[in-house]
């Protein structure tokens, strides 16, 4: 408690540890590597085995504490008790069954009615089956009760948004078994796992909580000799490099692969190399066994000046935070050059040897991904799209020039089941372009509109260059003569479009049609959305004495501005959600 004054709320992340055995012991762990993680843990440790009655009643600490992520532990007692209960193993499907539906019925009260979201780990045994290889003809042996409890786990979770399976049986295969579990303390005081399984598994958990609150590597800033590839290009050439399927050089295709597996799920490729540019790019675009080609890397600078300095660059060029950098370097030299000069940047250590470059990335918990949307997808080129647009920023004489020669189209909706996900990670992840920076999650999203004190707007915006996708979000709370903006953001992605205009515009018809003749708002400073802070005043809000903003609606609010083509939407009325056509008067 002694730091917690001092940390930003942006870093504290409340969870919640729900266990089938004793947890306490796990919590130092976790805060440390919450730490590590650049994060300030509150947790709250529900009582000895009462996991259940924590998530179903909701009068419980569980709900009290309303936390962001609530991780339960189970270990395989809970199996073992069940299958001998009635002294004869039963059938494992139906064993499995009686176990994971109650639990899942238990995480989806919660879903509906608590915070956050849900992870689960998988179930793995303490011990070996006694019945060895002959375990996989019976269907009543602890091994197939195992697999058919983790098969319907993975099952029932997957339905539901918010919730997830940790792979604890990845982390036990990596301790090994004998170091994952103390058979000693499991006895004494069903403190089942090890100290080493326990430091790990935190080490994981503080990446999740990261990802839940949006604080985790939003590009990966890649060196290339030594680590995209094996050995120097400027002394071997682009034909003597070590890339390829024989070693040396599969372990360089191998690395390669798991960079393309994340950028699939919408984090940067970037690359910051001390060589001649033309002949990298020549090897990232000509060469027969390189992966990662030109059209994967979001930004480059391969030239010969020092690393810090290009890494900033590459920060502005993206409109990235450099503590959602991450540099992959194989050069202790230049590694203790980036963390001194710019110590908010992820500098880890990767392995000396490249053959656990592939085996040591999935280890980092900043790569922590909970979410994977279409606008992930084509994050990378959108940033393509994005270099044509500043070309023609050149080639006009003002910026309202600039936004109708954009061709910029709007569409703007309520939020849908489709879209609900996108909007959660905007909310946990947008800092600049954010009037509140306050992280709703999908199940506190959904419970509100359900309720409907919540109208949630969404807004995707394209351009002649292609699509940036949904990228804007407002939560409105209508009452009969005011409406009040809870929330209101966009991605950098659409900074300085004048697209704000048009979501506000359109909020303030919606509120107008309702009765409503006032408009009102908060700006909250984090410390990190300066960009955000005219929006309201150059909007014709002022600011009263108690710090809210507030804006009349009766001379027809803020404008849609006209070079901005408005898409067809939808809104919220008393009776549903109604299309509304374009260009119809408000």
């Amino acid at each position: 408690v002694l730091g917690a004054g001092i940390v930003p709320e942006a870093l504290r992340v409340r969870v919640a540890l729900l266990g089938s055995f004793t947890v306490e012991p796990f919590v130092p762990f976790l805060r440390i590597e919450g730490a590590r993680a650049g994060l300030w843990l509150e947790p709250y440790v529900a009582p000895y085995a009462q996991y259940m009655l924590e998530l179903l009643n909701r009068d419980s600490g569980l709900y009290r504490h309303a936390p962001q992520v609530t991780f339960v532990l189970l270990d395989d007692d809970v199996l073992s008790d069940m299958r001998w209960a009635s002294g004869e193993p039963p059938d494992a499907s139906t064993l499995a069954a009686e176990l994971v539906h109650p639990v899942c019925d238990a995480l989806s009260a919660f879903r509906s009615a608590g915070s956050g979201i849900v992870v689960m780990n998988d179930l793995v045994a303490m011990r070996q089956d006694v019945t060895g290889t002959f375990a996989f003809r019976s269907n009543r042996s602890a091994t197939q009760l195992l697999a058919h409890a983790n098969d319907l786990l993975q099952s029932e979770l997957g339905r539901h948004e918010g919730s997830y399976l940790f792979p604890l049986s990845d982390v036990v295969s990596q301790l090994g078994r004998a170091h994952a579990f103390n058979y000693r303390t499991h006895y004494m005081g069903h403190v089942s796992w090890s100290d080493a399984l326990m430091a790990e598994v935190a080490r994981r958990y503080a990446g999740i909580a990261a990802a839940a609150v949006g604080q985790t590597t939003k590009c990966i800033v890649l060196d290339l000799d030594n680590t995209l590839w094996g050995g120097v290009l400027g002394e071997l050439g682009a034909e003597g490099i070590a890339i390829g399927p024989q070693r040396p050089g599969r372990e360089f295709l191998d690395f390669q692969r798991q960079l393309l597996e994340l950028n699939q799920l919408g984090i940067l490729l970037a690359v910051c190399s001390k060589n001649n540019e033309g002949e990298a790019l020549h090897v990232l675009r000509e060469h027969p066994d390189c992966l990662v080609r030109e059209q994967h890397v979001a930004a480059h600078r391969i030239n010969w000046r020092d690393k810090a300095t290009n890494l900033a660059e590459l920060a502005s060029e993206l409109n990235i935070g450099l503590a959602h950098m991450l540099f992959i370097d194989d050069s202790p030299h230049e590694r203790a050059w980036v963390r001194q000069q710019l110590p908010e940047v992820v500098v880890p250590d990767p392995p000396a040897d490249p053959s656990w470059y592939a085996a040591w990335l999935p280890t980092l918990p900043s790569l922590t991904v909970l979410r994977h949307t279409a606008e992930d997808a084509r994050r990378t080129q959108q940033y393509h799209e994005e270099r044509e647009r500043k070309r023609l920023s050149l080639e006009v004489h003002s910026q309202e020039d600039f936004l109708r020669a954009l061709q910029l189209r709007v569409q703007i909706e309520p939020v849908t089941s489709t879209s609900i996900e996108r909007v959660a990670q905007l909310l946990a992840k947008t800092n600049q372009f954010n009037l509140t920076t306050r992280r709703h999650d999908a199940t506190t999203l959904r419970r509100h509109i359900a309720s409907g004190s919540w109208r949630v707007y969404t807004m995707r915006v394209t351009d002649r260059f292609g699509d940036f996708g949904l990228t804007g979000v407002a939560i409105a709370v209508a009452g009969p003569e005011r409406w009040h903006l809870d929330s209101f953001l966009m991605s950098c992605r659409v900074i300085g479009k004048s697209v704000e205009s048009a979501l506000l515009a359109a909020i303030a018809r919606d509120a107008r049609r309702a009765g409503a003749h006032e408009l009102t708002a908060e700006f909250i400073d984090s410390g990190r959305n300066a960009p955000a802070s005219e929006l309201l005043p150059a909007h014709g809000f002022t600011r009263r004495d108690d710090g809210l903003f507030v804006r009349t609606l009766d001379d027809g609010g803020p404008a849609w501005p006209d070079w901005i083509t408005d898409g067809t939407r939808t809104t919220h009325n008393d009776s549903g959600i109604t299309a509304v056509p374009r260009g119809v008067p408000a």
